[in-house]
């Protein structure tokens, strides 16, 4: 994690200004569909995060967050926050993401197992949620953006939370 220092409260917004602008312009439109009751996942460095989208915000400035609710092996219990959606790096079934709660949230080792005739668990902005006709399911341990590595620090979008690894 980068940490910046600033002379003033002013210089301090505009840079906060500039991320969101910066987060902003790399939405892509599935991101921005997201709505309460979805739920994705968010890759940090060597942490994977799942999350629950419980609220959109109605100030333009705030379109691409999300209040959510969001677990990890870190935090099983859950915490409360903003997630940008530019972060976002694909959506999961409920099914999937209540298989990752009993598993502990550890993506480790083989898919948890799937009731039959269950759909594949990873949607990656297509499928009948997403206006396409079959989704496009990643495989396990393959939820990722693709083409994409953790950007550098300057280039990250705002911190989630302050209470969440980075």
């Amino acid at each position: 994690m980068e940490v910046e220092f600033f002379a003033t409260h002013e210089e301090a917004m505009a840079r906060l200004e500039e991320a969101r602008k910066a987060a902003d312009a790399r939405v892509k439109p599935w991101q921005a569909a997201l709505k309460p009751g979805e739920r994705f996942i968010y890759l940090t460095e060597g942490l994977v995060i799942f999350g629950e989208v419980l609220e959109t915000h109605e100030e333009p400035h705030l379109k691409h967050y999300r209040f959510c609710r969001c677990f990890s092996v870190a935090c099983p219990e859950g915490e409360l926050g903003d997630v940008h959606v530019s972060t976002v790096a694909c959506r999961i079934s409920r099914q999937f993401f209540e298989e990752m709660r009993k598993a502990g949230w550890a993506m480790e080792g083989p898919a948890p197992p799937l009731a039959d005739g269950a759909a594949p668990p990873l949607e990656r902005g297509r499928g009948p949620s997403a206006g396409g006709k079959a989704a496009d399911h990643g495989v396990w341990m393959g939820c990722r953006p693709p083409h994409r590595r953790t950007p550098p620090a300057s280039q990250r979008s705002l911190p989630v939370s302050l209470g969440w690894p980075m």
